[in-house]
């Protein structure tokens, strides 16, 4: 199998300070986004990063894996990115070892938008 992309984008109504915050929350985050039941951060590293452990529980298999939230960037434009490597070894993963990231946008026709992307 070749290599796959994700991207995913869609208008919000919520201001994007708040988006940006629910995003980088992680018990705000799996509110939202059902890949995850659980995110639970570690310490950050001497380069800023941050690893984590996450979940994913369904009623017949429960994935687990590892990231690392690898930094993020502030927009002159008031937009940001989140980016993001994740690891496991669960095949039943909908998830597999890969980047991806979070940007949340200015508005654009009057709301703001969340793009996301994952290789």
């Amino acid at each position: 199998m070749g290599k796959r992309q994700i991207y995913v984008e869609t208008v919000i109504d919520a201001d994007l300070d708040r988006v940006w915050a629910a995003t980088q929350d992680p018990a705000q985050h799996v509110r939202w986004d059902v890949r995850f039941s659980s995110i639970t951060p570690g310490p950050p590293d001497a380069d800023g990063s941050t690893p984590f452990h996450y979940v994913r529980r369904t009623p017949v298999h429960t994935v687990e894996g590892t990231g690392v939230s690898i930094g993020e960037r502030h927009g002159p434009d008031g937009s940001r990115t989140s980016a993001l490597r994740f690891a496991t070894d669960d095949v039943l993963s909908p998830i597999r070892a890969g980047p991806g990231y979070g940007r949340p946008l200015p508005p654009a026709a009057g709301r703001p938008r969340s793009v996301t992307g994952y290789d």
